[in-house]
């Protein structure tokens, strides 16, 4: 059982499983920095939600459109 489970889950790490891991961990930064209400920016440091609200939303935003742009990407390629 715990052979079959450690078999389907190396399977989320194979190239063509790849695009739908970086959706999701996308996905779920958005949501942690979203409920925190701070979010890192390279060459910025900590953008805080009560001090600058705008870009702060901005890079949310930011997230959420890059993982659904992979995600969707791996749905097309997989269609078949």
């Amino acid at each position: 059982m715990v052979k079959r489970a450690m078999k389907d889950f190396s399977n989320l790490f194979d190239q063509q499983h790849s695009l739908l891991l970086i959706g999701i961990v996308l996905l779920t930064m958005m949501a942690v920095f979203a409920l925190s209400g701070g979010i890192f920016e390279p060459h910025a440091g900590i953008v805080y939600r009560a001090k600058e609200p705008r870009r702060f939303w901005w890079n949310v935003v930011g997230y959420f459109l890059g993982g659904i742009f992979f995600i969707g990407v791996y749905l097309i390629q997989n269609s078949n």
